[in-house]
């Protein structure tokens, strides 16, 4: 990431609720431009897929939706426009 937000606000989380080994949500995305694992935030979306009939499956599934610009500072998040940056 370009920023140190993730972090920064990891620490905070740890801080405020007194357990070390708190996390945030995230996943790891492979950036073929640097050949590096990135760390990205996530959320989580939970939703029921619809059937060909119009109704609702009973079990519900869920999805992980990363961002391409950091929560709390807007910056983006891939290395390549880091690179165009500079």
């Amino acid at each position: 990431m370009n920023c140190n937000c993730i972090n920064r606000v990891q620490e905070m989380l740890r801080e405020k609720l007194g357990d070390p080994n708190a996390e945030m949500n995230g996943m790891y995305i492979f950036n073929e431009e640097t050949h590096q694992m990135e760390f990205r935030p996530s959320i989580t979306i939970l939703y029921y897929k619809k059937k060909k009939d119009g109704t609702f499956n009973k079990k519900r599934d869920e999805m992980q939706l990363s961002y391409g610009y950091c929560p709390f500072c807007g910056k983006s998040i891939t290395a390549s426009t880091l690179q165009s940056e500079k």
